[in-house]
């Protein structure tokens, strides 16, 4: 038995199988190195929730808990760092600095403002009696409001954050928001604090907890408590703290606060802008669209939206509001394009050359690129006119500029100037298979463009003055070529829960071995070979890392052709769920799906989709091994399918595949 206590106890929650080579779990144990009689490391097999917690400090005899999931990064001198700072000083709470994306190389030049952070109970080091104390008083609180309220139950107003890194390594929870535990009644206690920090990590909670509500429409914590919550922590006075990142929870905070005005400008338009409604009660809601009925305790809060007249914008007379829609587009005009920063060949670079060739009078449109992407250099070759992306120049002219057109949607924001108050046209990358409702919704846009009637209907219930059916303008310059080599393409998408894992783990998982055993396949290697074939497998960017543990050979290659070339070249295309192979049915090249985990697959995942894959996809839909070989060495994929020919035309309706950059167009001028 121990004569003294140990300095820290490791509580790691692996809900699943515990990967002994994974990264984390690795590094927890290389501190032993130094630290072996400081520390205790214990695997914790279920999800923490409040309860197991506070269980968990009943048992812990150490002096400080912190709890890491296995998903989750740290850094390679985490956990010796924070014994280090304990070791020498009693403190009620150490934390390192905490991410929400992966780890960046130099962590105090890139830590996260306090807003954009996590807020979760991970990676923090807890004084054990006092969190114990502080859960006996506070027993009936969301796991996820713990931290916030641990330091509003003791007063810690200030924490330096350690120079070591942990990582939750994924911003799903900013993109879906909290699913409170059932039962709990309070976000947080109403303990008053002004600390400017901790009144920022209760906007983000409460910012995340309303984005959850959205999705489940349920909750059991009373109107009147988080409107109290609000009031007591004056969070409507830095609402400009997430107006940016969530615009649609801000607005539903300015209403909770003071619900005499229903009304909430959302977006400007050109015609008549863009107006959430809030209705409190079970009465009519008076919107054009109605979007939610959410339950607080026992308050029914509806929200809708409205189109109302641009003459009813706030501060319409007032000379000091610029409104960036007063001077019209003309030839005159400064105009933006861009994909992403570090890759072009996407939406924006196909309308930005159709443009330009066909509207040379108009001189001043830029394509804005990071200069080290591996496109700048063809795109200058090209006579693009580039601009360095987010550099000073783009955002001056940003501000200059009339109108933005992209396949991305960035929180642009300078002098005054935001998506919310100017024109922006976004061209999207892919088709919405998946149902990102709440996304739309939380999104600035003046034009959204959609592929067919299907995506247009579906958008067109949530935005139906911003949705245009014209196709996206990648697609008009698609079209097949015959190649002397005969080429096959096979594109799995990527699994969210594998981010964290080992290559060892990741070689024994359902997704690698499903792909794996494709490309291993002595049936379709053989009919490859038979038929001078080449099996092209265009990896998703998240795997390439991990494309040498996949077993390639002659007929099976690791493709490093672009997308386009891969399209415009294959026969035959087929995904698990991938929406790109959307591009290749558009130019009637024959697709198929191959869904080995079907059962489960979007439990895993931030969104439903909306697509049922085997009445509405836009080919054959495949659930085990032998079907999709089956269905490739049969010679089958290339026989005639009416019925997804019939539903290819379903889905396609409305869109002109000649004038699609034209549409767009004469869309995005008349704003």
């Amino acid at each position: 038995m121990r004569a003294d206590p140990l300095l820290l106890t490791v509580v790691l929650e692996c809900t699943g199988e515990l990967d002994r080579e994974g990264g984390t779990y690795r590094r927890l144990l290389n501190a032993r190195l130094k630290h072996e009689d400081q520390y205790a490391l214990r695997v914790h097999d279920e999800e923490l929730d409040t309860a197991s917690i506070r269980a968990l400090c009943d048992e812990i005899d150490s002096t400080y808990v912190v709890f890491v999931r296995s998903t989750h990064e740290v850094s390679a001198t985490y956990l010796s760092t924070l014994l280090q700072h304990l070791q020498n000083r009693t403190v009620y709470l150490a934390e390192p600095t905490l991410f929400t994306g992966a780890l960046p190389k130099n962590i105090a030049k890139n830590a996260v403002s306090a807003y954009a952070r996590d807020t979760d109970v991970y990676g923090i080091a807890y004084n054990t009696s006092r969190l114990r104390d502080f859960l006996d008083a506070e027993y009936d609180l969301d796991r996820s409001a713990l931290y916030i309220a641990y330091r509003l139950y003791w007063s810690i107003n200030r924490v330096a954050p350690l120079e070591v890194g942990y990582s939750i390594a994924s911003d799903t929870k900013a993109a879906i928001g909290l699913q409170l535990d059932c039962g709990v009644a309070r976000l947080l206690p109403l303990l008053t604090n002004a600390a400017p920090t901790m009144r920022t990590y209760i906007l983000r909670f409460l910012v995340l907890y309303l984005r959850g509500l959205r999705e489940s429409q349920d909750s059991d914590v009373p109107l009147a408590h988080v409107r109290e919550l609000i009031r007591m922590f004056c969070l409507t006075d830095i609402l400009d703290q997430s107006r940016t990142l969530q615009p649609f929870e801000t607005a539903w905070i300015q209403w909770i606060d003071d619900s005499s005005h229903d009304r909430h400008l959302y977006k400007r338009l050109s015609t008549a802008d863009n107006y959430l409604v809030f209705a409190l009660g079970e009465g009519r809601l008076e919107a054009d669209i109605e979007l939610y009925r959410c339950r607080f305790g026992e308050d029914i809060v509806q929200i809708g939206k409205s189109y109302l007249s641009t003459s009813l914008r706030p501060g319409l007379h007032n000379p000091k509001v610029v409104d960036f829609y007063r001077r019209p587009i003309t030839p005159r005009s400064t105009i933006l394009f861009f994909d992403r920063p570090m890759q072009a060949d996407d939406n924006a670079e196909h309308l930005y050359s159709y443009f330009r060739d066909h509207y040379p009078e108009y001189s001043d449109i830029y394509f804005a690129l990071n200069p080290k992407s591996p496109d700048w250099p063809r795109l200058e070759e090209e006579g693009f006119r580039l601009v360095p992306m987010f550099s000073a120049e783009f955002r001056k002219l940003f501000v200059q500029s009339d109108l933005v057109v992209s396949s991305q949607i960035y929180n642009l924001k300078h002098q005054g100037k935001s998506l919310v108050n100017s024109r922006f046209v976004y061209l999207q990358h892919g088709i919405q298979l998946n149902d990102m409702s709440d996304w739309v919704l939380s999104k600035h846009f003046d034009v959204f463009v959609a592929t067919g009637k299907l995506e247009a209907d579906y958008l067109g219930a949530l935005a139906p003055v911003e949705t245009l059916n014209s196709g996206l303008p990648r697609l008009e310059s698609l079209r097949r070529t015959r190649t002397e080599q005969r080429r096959l393409l096979f594109m799995p998408t990527w699994r969210f829960n594998l981010h964290q894992h080992s290559s060892g783990t990741f070689t024994k998982s359902v997704y690698y071995q499903a792909i794996d055993a494709v490309l291993t396949d002595r049936s379709l290697l053989c009919f490859l070979e038979e038929q001078d074939l080449t099996l092209e497998v265009k990896l998703h960017p998240n795997v390439e890392k991990r494309a040498h543990l996949f077993h390639f050979s002659d007929r099976v290659v690791h493709s490093s052709m672009s997308y386009r070339e891969a399209f415009r070249s294959a026969e035959f295309v087929f995904t698990d769920y991938s929406s790109a192979v959307l591009d290749a049915a558009f130019i009637n090249t024959p697709i198929a799906y191959y869904q080995w985990d079907a059962d489960e697959f979007f439990e895993d995942q931030p969104y439903e989709s909306r697509l049922d894959y085997t009445t509405q996809g836009l080919g054959p839909t495949f659930f085990d091994h032998s079907g999709i070989i089956d269905h490739i060495v049969s010679g089958r994929y290339l026989e005639p399918d009416p019925t997804s020919d019939a539903r290819r035309e379903i889905f396609f309706e409305g869109v002109d595949p000649t004038r699609i950059c034209e549409t767009i167009v004469e869309r995005m001028l008349s704003l």
